[in-house]
């Protein structure tokens, strides 16, 4: 019997990592750990995520897959990528900036290490005053002219910074060059890939004391030098009696939909892919053939392609992110 899957995160040092997964989603962390990042829920083989509620708690989600196949995954999912699971989600919380990083598309992905490429999108759960992204570069700037302040030692102010604000979100295709500065956390949705080229790193040291790896050639490589602003945005909400629905992304690797419901919202999927819930503000209740489940601010939920029924009953408000392979 497959329900809704709930996964224990899988939590990760990072020298610029902070403590808002505790202070803003209540978490209980690791004490004085630097936590950049939760992974919530993954297939991947740097941290597979472990079933944590109902009958299949301590089963990893490989292990549901490949006992479950299209009944997890998706009719859809699994014609296109078998039993690999196309997805990754995660929190970022930067108390520092992240390096100027550029992530790989599948064409030029190490793919016979396995990796896909990685084209990824942004949701920004929590925001400090005055906070701001890097995507892409200012009008005009070039790959060589990129390569000379990286020698410099200061690329800065060839790149293009995006002030944001607590609900914002941002689609990084591959190629995109970005940065996650300070004050900011995120819920990321991306490919399956954990393939980062780093091209600068701010002149700091990594938590072992020494410099992290650069990743020059690689990076400049499979750079987009034509991404330039405006930077494509959301489509404008659709209003739903007293709910409303934004379409914050959609790519050939992902679909990422914000529900802000106030009253009850019944969906009826195909069952060709699963659905990704990330409780993103408020609470409800969710509600299936099989049962029932309260979702909360920063739960994350897998909900087997299986499951082509559902509704979610808001307790006065809830802002929900469901993402799915199109």
């Amino acid at each position: 019997m497959l329900y809704p899957l709930r996964f224990h995160p899988r939590y990760f040092d990072k020298v610029w990592g902070g403590r808002k997964l505790e202070t803003i989603l209540g978490r209980a962390l690791p004490p004085d750990a630097p936590i950049g990042e939760s992974w919530e829920i993954s297939d991947h083989p740097h941290g597979c995520s472990v079933v944590a509620n109902g009958p299949h708690t301590d089963q990893t989600l490989h292990e549901m897959i490949v006992r479950y196949g299209a009944e997890l995954l998706g009719e859809r999912v699994c014609a296109i990528h078998g039993n690999f699971f196309p997805l990754l989600v995660k929190y970022i919380d930067a108390r520092e900036m992240l390096s100027v990083q550029v992530h790989p598309d599948d064409a030029a992905a190490d793919t016979h290490k396995g990796e896909a490429g990685k084209t990824e999108m942004w949701y920004v759960l929590n925001a400090d005053p005055d906070s701001c992204l890097i995507a892409g570069l200012n009008p005009g700037v070039t790959a060589a002219q990129f390569r000379a302040a990286l020698a410099q030692g200061d690329p800065g102010n060839l790149l293009h910074h995006l002030p944001v604000h607590t609900g914002d979100s941002l689609f990084i295709p591959a190629g995109r060059i970005h940065a996650i500065m300070p004050g900011l956390l995120i819920l990321e949705i991306q490919q399956n890939s954990d393939t980062t080229y780093r091209l600068y790193d701010w002149g700091r040291l990594g938590l072992d004391g020494q410099r992290r790896e650069l990743h020059i050639t690689q990076a400049m490589a499979v750079a987009n030098w034509s991404d330039y602003p405006p930077l494509a945005g959301v489509e404008p909400p659709e209003r739903e009696a007293n709910n409303c629905k934004t379409i914050l992304a959609a790519c050939p690797y992902f679909v990422v939909e914000k529900y802000d419901l106030r009253q009850e919202r019944s969906w009826r999927t195909d069952g060709d892919s699963f659905r990704l819930l990330n409780c993103v503000s408020g609470r409800g209740v969710l509600t299936w053939a099989g049962g029932q489940e309260i979702i909360c601010f920063g739960d994350s939920l897998l909900l087997p392609a299986c499951i082509t029924n559902f509704s979610i009953q808001p307790y006065g408000a809830v802002s929900i992110v469901i993402s799915y392979v199109p």
